[in-house]
């Protein structure tokens, strides 16, 4: 009997009552479903589908636009120098942002965790603070760090190695917002180390203890391989924050100065919404989102690879 059969036959044998009782439980399933699932229609799968649509097109300000194709993506490989740098650029910011927001954080989970008061969790609270903030507000606070408070504080203590033009040399400006990303994220990857550190088996420690592992072997050969998990976790979301990075950066250097931080997603947005090349801007933002899925996949392999179970 098939699969089909043996289900029409189970439920001409249910009861009635249990056969309304299995719709209503399917019934509010799908009653508390529905925000969420109109929520993911309107704003997220249709404009991802039209942006899709639109990257094939020569849409601009004119509503009426014309299919051209692949002629966009063709533009981008043969005749859009600004791509490349754009994306060197954002592969500059998101190496080590990614390397050193990662190593500090992991360094402070262990200081943190080796803190035996109360002051625990004022600790987690103080360097997880930054994350709350909007990225706008972050940008603006850099940016006053930057141009004032850097230059007044090197000034009054004397010190000439703090007084350094970062927002106006254009060798300066990546480091700025590698700084200003670092102590953004810093928290929050602390945060899951931290969580990561606490779900450690504590008897493994102890035996690797006594074996007399201890200091930087113990961290190398026992701690950071059982920790793997959290590290694939912040490591990806730190690549996928680092490429898609905005509004901080346009506030804090809007680009400048000249190129020298005109990262892939200020690119994109000054082609969409500064020259108005609304296809030619998603096309871009398509190729993007398949740079980011190519450099998801293959960090994820890699370090899920090397991920141990206790």
């Amino acid at each position: 009997m098939s699969l089909v059969n043996q289900t029409i036959v189970q439920q001409q044998a249910m009861p009635k009552s249990d056969i309304r009782g299995k719709w209503r439980s399917w019934l509010s399933y799908w009653i508390f479903l529905s925000p969420f699932t109109v929520m993911f229609l309107m704003f997220f799968f249709i404009p991802l589908i039209k942006g899709g649509w639109m990257s094939f097109t020569d849409s601009t300000m004119d509503p009426s636009a014309s299919f051209i194709g692949i002629k966009n993506y063709i533009d981008i490989f043969t005749n859009d120098s600004n791509f490349f740098h754009s994306l060197w650029i954002t592969i500059l910011f998101t190496f080590p942002n990614v390397l050193l927001s990662n190593l500090i954080a992991i360094l402070l989970a262990l200081a943190v965790e080796s803190v035996q008061s109360k002051l625990k969790n004022v600790f987690r609270t103080l360097f997880f603070l930054p994350y709350i903030f909007a990225l706008v507000v972050v940008g603006f606070t850099w940016k006053f760090i930057f141009i004032d408070a850097l230059p007044d504080l090197a000034e009054k203590l004397h010190l000439p190695f703090l007084n350094i033009d970062f927002l106006g040399v254009a060798s300066n400006a990546i480091y700025a917002i590698i700084i200003m990303n670092v102590w953004y994220t810093l928290g929050y990857f602390m945060v899951i180390y931290v969580a990561g550190l606490q779900g450690l088996d504590k008897s493994i420690l102890e035996s690797a203890r006594m074996d007399g592992a201890t200091g930087l072997t113990l961290f190398i050969k026992i701690i950071l391989p059982l920790l793997m998990p959290a590290v694939t976790i912040c490591v990806f979301t730190g690549c996928m924050s680092s490429f898609k990075i905005f509004d901080a950066v346009f506030v804090l250097t809007g680009g400048g100065p000249g190129y020298a931080t005109d990262l892939l997603s200020l690119n994109i947005y000054t082609n969409a919404f500064g020259e108005f090349k609304y296809g030619y801007g998603m096309a871009k933002a398509v190729t993007m989102a398949l740079v980011l899925f190519a450099v998801g996949f293959i960090q994820l392999k890699f370090f899920k690879e090397r991920e141990v179970e206790a």
